[in-house]
């Protein structure tokens, strides 16, 4: 569990597999016909992607975002800086970018629209990336 200022936590899932471990964080939960220019989302969302080290933005099936990479077991085991680093940088994105990616997704229906911001906070909670293979356990991604 990651604590920043902007988001008051974020879960942080690493997932450790037979040569590396898989590094995963829910980012944001875009509620389907409420974002204008999904577009305009994705096109920061890949500028964005050019300037990371360890993790990118990804979208699942349906829509929402979430932060993924992948570090050697060898060397997430030899190095445990290796890991703080990745955590670090997955803390500083979603410090950096919670309101822009919010002003993209939604621009000002979030401060006007109570039941849409309720429904962006709690529709997120259990979501899983697209090949989340289903032994996987679910994770309660609520800020």
């Amino acid at each position: 569990m990651l604590h920043g200022r902007r988001r008051r936590s974020t879960l942080v899932w690493l997932v450790a597999g037979e040569q590396a471990v898989a590094v995963e964080a829910f980012v944001l939960h875009v509620v389907p016909g409420a974002c204008e220019d999904p577009a305009a989302l994705h096109r920061h969302l890949l500028g964005r992607n050019l300037r990371l080290r360890d993790v990118h933005f990804g979208l699942d099936d349906v829509g929402d975002v979430f932060l993924t990479g992948s570090l050697p077991l060898d060397a997430a085991a030899d190095r445990p800086l290796l890991v703080d680093r990745v955590l670090g940088e997955v803390l500083q994105l979603l410090e950096d970018e919670q309101d822009a990616l919010l002003a993209l997704a939604y621009g000002d229906r979030l401060r006007t629209d109570e039941a849409l911001a309720a429904k962006v906070l709690l529709d997120g909670a259990g979501r899983r990336p697209a090949g989340t293979p289903e032994w996987a356990p679910h994770r309660d991604v609520r800020r």
